[in-house]
């Protein structure tokens, strides 16, 4: 009897010796997952783009601003002209004396409109740059978003595809050890054991080698994947602070504590939200478009030549000699009735068109935010499940390989063991990382980070 203690014993810490000696020897701390999703976000391929983005919506913000100031423009030329003496009676010049003379002119204009009433033009425009910033900057926002989930998604699934290659390693060991052990006895000539069980060992021994070589496989993808999206050029020095994938710290709540974050918090809404109140604007500067605007336009007009005669008769025309101040109310009015009337009808097709976006993007990100909540507790079900499941495998596991040690099983139950414990631990991980992935997806469904990390 206490034979069989010490194989139980030697069973169990033989199970749990991997986990001590990756928790005991020293190694690189690694990147936690929120440097990570620091790094992603530092890094993401899609920055670039979303700054230009907002660059030119800012720009068309300042458009719209330097607008209320109207419009100012100065012109300015040089030349040569031919002598021209006297005035509009009698001259010694003759018309066609182009190159008589010759001397240097110069004139300028210095025009500036200022709008005094526009029918509201200026402040829907300037309303509609605004909002239009807003929904550039959720857009950006919800890019962002997307890829801290993306980002999540690839740190878990690394985790797990490393997880599940130590179990299939650790019961690749074992089944090696377990045949060793059956050959040797068959040798022996002992009866527990026969040639039928060493080839069940075997055709189990090889289907884990090939699970073994299809997780090496996904675990180079994966790390590659996130490689690239937190900016390394390959993911050979990637080296993560976690080793064991393990069910996030997270402490679900009601329905009701994300439901109305659901809509409201994310930046998808504030996108359409803001895109809408700008595409209202557009509305009101297209229909503002039928009115005149009065505007002040002011300036000054001056022309100089040396070798000419300035002209004090009001009522002679001098190209080249004047000085004409400038003052006046203006208004400017574009008649195109039927185009302004086009163009209104077409801004309020866009704009009932995003009404209807927003309609359905309220119930469907409420209805995101119920299925994300709803995973979220179904995969912690699934976690206790699986535990148990693995927890009873371990001891069958256990039980079977000190029968089998003692000659009181054979390789059958011995292969049938070895199954039921990998697939549990299987099972027990993936429902793990779902978790963790659930509640990533529940973050970004009511956009806002549950975790406690900082990035």
């Amino acid at each position: 009897m206490w034979r069989s203690w010490i194989v139980v014993v030697w069973a169990t810490l033989a199970s749990l010796a991997p986990c001590w000696a990756g928790g005991s020897e020293s190694r690189d701390p690694g990147l936690s997952l929120a440097d990570c999703l620091q790094a992603a976000l530092e890094a993401g391929p899609q920055r670039a783009l979303i700054a230009a983005d907002l660059s030119q919506a800012r720009a068309r913000l300042e458009v719209a601003r330097a607008g209320r100031f109207g419009e100012a423009s100065y012109t300015q030329i040089a030349g040569l002209v031919n002598e021209a003496r006297g005035d509009a009676v009698s001259s010694p010049n003759e018309q066609t004396d182009f190159f008589d003379g010759l001397g240097l002119f110069t004139r300028l204009d210095l025009d500036i409109r200022v709008p005094i009433y526009t029918f509201g033009k200026l402040s829907a425009a300037l309303d509609a740059a605004e909002k239009g910033l807003l929904s550039e900057q959720a857009r950006g926002d919800a890019a962002r978003a997307e890829t801290v989930l993306e980002t999540k998604r690839l740190y878990y699934g690394l985790l797990l595809s490393r997880q599940l290659s130590y179990v299939l390693e650790d019961m690749l060991e074992n089944m090696g050890e377990a045949i060793e052990k059956t050959e040797k006895r068959l040798d022996d000539g002992t009866r527990s054991v026969t040639e039928l069980d060493v080839l069940r060992l075997k055709i189990g021994r090889a289907k884990f080698a090939a699970g073994v070589e299809e997780v090496h496989a996904s675990t180079r993808l994966t790390t590659r994947a996130l490689a690239r999206a937190i900016g390394m050029d390959r993911g050979d020095d990637l080296t993560l602070a976690e080793t064991r994938l393990k069910p996030v710290s997270f402490e679900l709540g009601t329905l009701e504590d994300y439901a109305d974050d659901g809509a409201r918090g994310r930046p998808e809404w504030r996108q359409v939200v803001n895109g809408l109140e700008a595409q209202e604007a557009r509305v009101k500067l297209e229909e503002a478009n039928a009115f005149p605007t009065l505007f002040l336009a002011t300036g000054i007009r001056y022309a100089y030549a040396d070798n000419r005669d300035d002209q004090l008769n009001p009522f002679v025309n001098d190209d080249f000699n004047y000085l004409q101040p400038v003052g006046v109310l203006g208004l400017r009015w574009n008649l195109n009735v039927f185009g302004n009337r086009a163009k209104a009808a077409e801004a309020r097709a866009e704009r009932d068109k995003l009404l209807a976006q927003r309609q359905q993007a309220e119930s469907g990100l409420r209805l995101e935010v119920e299925r994300a909540f709803v995973d979220v507790g179904r995969s912690r079900a699934t976690i206790n499940a699986a535990y148990g499941g693995r927890k009873a495998a371990r001891g069958l596991l256990v039980l079977t390989v000190s029968n089998y040690d003692l000659g009181l099983g054979d390789g059958e139950d011995l292969f049938e063991a070895y199954g039921a414990y990998t697939e549990t631990s299987t099972d027990y991980f993936r429902a793990v990382h779902d978790f963790n992935v659930a509640v990533a997806e529940l973050s970004r469904a009511v956009g806002r980070e549950l975790l406690e990390l900082e990035y």
